[in-house]
């Protein structure tokens, strides 16, 4: 019995020595080691981020500093549960190691271990295109540290947008989805044929069909619209300009003309909606569009589609009572500019005439003449005027000046170029806008 019990004490000691040797020769070689570094947070404001160190499982080394180091700083954070923070400042190369009292571990490259792309933005991340337009697209990002990257742009339907480099093309009609592996975040790009680019020609549109718009179409052309106006400024100069320029310049139809049964204005002046005039915002192309009309008189009918005429102007070819299709006299059209550019001057007259509530007054009124015209004071986006009819300025170049306007022996909305003396001879008056506007938004002279 005394000998088995010395057995028993002797294997004990035995495995407590093999124990302790184990754990001595593990204490003697005991490592840092890092197992993994990833991204925790960016922080905009204050243009750092912060990591996450993770160190492999050492049973003798629980605490320990994580270290981030490079030619001029030396960042340090301590572990809590075996987990350590570093809140590094973007742009920088970092090397990361690990310490415990006399323990050291390697140095780690953080470009082994995360992203550099710490936040990614496009400046703007829709587009509508016209078949063979192009534009470039612009980004920001933030990096943790000095690379040039290559965002490797991909796009999801070659039938309708080429992009090379941040340059995308419109080549037909349809959506496409523009990507960079290196964010979620995506451009969307819509492509039409609907409209084109701005154009001037000498040669009269075609007159606008009725019922020529889908719902689809309708609601399109009028995205299409609020996207241009955005990109001019809303409640700017150049807004203004941008919507004239649309109906004139860019849309493939011309607009009747029709003599107004009414305007839509609190006056209570013809109190009528949508009948020459249609001062809503968007297109007047689709019978969804009734919807919005209120005090109809002889419609309601889209641009293009019969209404019957109350204005005795049979020498012009406008009998009363006939069916003449629905349009936009001059006024009406400047009404729809204005308000459509993110104005609210109400549905007035053209000037000249007995009403209260007129375009000449919107801005400063001033005889036209030569040496006024001469002065370079004109500006696109000022309206221009005669006795009964304004239409409004939209480009100026060496030879020209450009205005669009409505007019029955016109047949309807057009732009028209002048030069300076045909614009002496046709026009007695300018509206200067400066006060009315504001500001220019995105102002160009010609498109």
């Amino acid at each position: 019995m005394k000998r088995r019990c010395l057995l028993v004490l002797l294997g004990v000691f035995l495995s407590t020595c093999v124990l302790l040797g184990v754990l001595f020769y593990f204490y003697m070689n005991r490592s840092l080691e890092i197992a993994d570094i990833s991204f925790v947070s960016y922080d905009e404001e204050k243009g750092t981020y912060t990591i996450e160190v993770l160190q492999k499982k050492d049973f003798f080394v629980r605490d320990y500093a994580c270290v981030a180091t490079n030619d001029q700083i030396c960042l340090m954070g301590l572990s809590q549960n075996n987990r350590c923070e570093l809140t590094l400042p973007v742009n920088k190369q970092f090397a990361i190691s690990l310490t415990h009292q006399d323990l050291s571990s390697p140095s780690y490259n953080l470009l082994d271990y995360m992203g550099n792309v710490l936040d990614f933005s496009y400046a703007q991340d829709v587009f509508y295109l016209t078949i063979n337009e192009e534009v470039s697209f612009s980004y920001a990002d933030v990096l943790a540290y000095e690379q040039d990257i290559d965002y490797a742009f991909s796009y999801s339907n070659p039938s309708v947008v080429e992009v090379n480099g941040t340059t995308i093309k419109g080549v037909g009609p349809g959506e496409a989805i523009i990507s960079t592996p290196y964010s979620e975040k995506t451009i969307q790009v819509y492509v039409t044929d609907l409209v084109s680019t701005p154009v001037f020609s000498t040669t009269k549109k075609t007159l606008l069909p009725c019922n020529r718009y889908t719902l689809e179409e309708s609601e399109f052309l009028d995205r299409y619209l609020a996207y241009k106006i955005e990109k001019a400024g809303v409640s700017s100069r150049a807004a203004a300009v941008e919507a004239a320029r649309f109906l004139t310049l860019s849309f493939p139809y011309r607009i009747p003309y029709f003599y107004e049964n009414g305007r839509l204005h609190s006056s209570g002046v013809n109190y009528v909606d949508g009948e020459g005039r249609y001062y809503h915002t968007g297109l007047y192309l689709h019978s969804s569009k009734f919807a919005s009309i209120s005090h109809t008189f002889s419609g309601p009918a889209i641009w293009g589609c019969p209404l019957t005429n109350w204005e005795p102007k049979e020498e012009i070819g406008y009998p009363y009572g006939a069916k003449k299709p629905n349009g936009l006299d001059c006024s009406g059209f400047v009404a729809w500019v204005l308000k459509n550019a993110g104005f609210d001057p109400g549905d007035i007259g053209a000037g000249n005439s007995n009403y209260k509530y007129e375009m000449t007054d919107l801005g400063d009124y001033q005889r036209l003449s030569r040496a006024l015209f001469s002065s370079g004071k004109i500006k696109v986006g000022d309206l221009i005027n005669y006795s009964g009819h304004i239409g409004i300025i939209i480009g100026i170049d060496d030879t020209y000046t450009y205005v669009a306007e409505s007019l029955p022996h016109l047949g309807g909305l057009v732009a028209s170029r002048y030069t300076e003396s045909q614009l002496l001879n046709t026009f007695t008056h300018v509206v200067f806008m400066d006060v009315f506007y504001v500001n220019d938004g995105n102002y160009q002279k010609m498109w």
